[in-house]
């Protein structure tokens, strides 16, 4: 195909675009202002009742936040007041050794099951990458060699290490039962630890009930 001749009066050429560009990145510029201005004020004439709200209210809050502080303490002195911190204190304390004796151990058993997770992730992805290749396969004489491969390899033992420093060696079946003893474990714990805290909880609550 012959290349076609390069007219006389090429506008790449022979023209300047330069006003176009300018007088168009002045009309984008105005626009974007506009629509700045249009979204912070323009559409919320509220904005104004709202500053002058909030210097009121705070204004009103400075004037009544000494009246409120001498209720408080009002109330705090009232006997009343006195003998429900009086069963407050006196269920804290009573619950305090049990409660952190169990947040020990608690803090123990997550740190323990953060070990053996580590290790137990890796090879339960393992086995699963395994299994779904087994399942897809479309050959039977394949699928019994994975199978078997499956079986292996859940019989190889790794070691894990613990907080404390010391090790235990685990193949996959032991793994995946001192995991979920241990987050068995750890969920009676828990469970435990909230009927400790039931009577402390119920005293604050009716504090705070009679403190507003």
């Amino acid at each position: 195909m012959p290349e076609q001749p390069i007219p006389e009066q090429d506008p790449v050429v022979t023209k300047s675009y330069a006003l176009h560009y300018v007088l168009a990145m002045v009309i984008l510029m105005a626009t974007l202002f506009w629509a700045l201005w249009d979204e912070g004020y323009g559409q919320r004439p509220w904005k104004a009742f709202q500053n002058e709200w909030k210097q009121r209210y705070t204004a009103f809050l400075d004037k009544t936040r000494p009246k409120s502080e001498s209720e408080v303490k009002n109330v705090q002195s009232s006997p009343e007041y006195q003998q429900l911190n009086q069963v407050y204190q006196q269920a804290d304390a009573a619950a305090k050794p049990r409660k952190e004796e169990l947040q020990k151990h608690i803090a123990d058993l997550s740190a323990q099951i953060l070990a053996v997770q580590n290790v137990f992730t890796d090879r339960r992805a393992y086995v699963n990458a395994l299994t779904y290749k087994m399942e897809t396969d479309t050959s039977a004489s394949s699928k019994e060699s994975k199978r078997k491969d499956i079986a292996e390899y859940k019989q190889k033992v790794t070691a894990v290490e613990f907080p404390d420093g010391h090790k235990e060696k685990f193949n996959y079946p032991q793994l995946e039962e001192k995991y979920n003893d241990l987050k068995d474990e750890r969920t009676k714990l828990n469970a435990e630890l909230g009927d400790v805290l039931k009577p402390v909880t119920a005293a604050s609550t009716i504090i705070a009930i009679g403190n507003p």
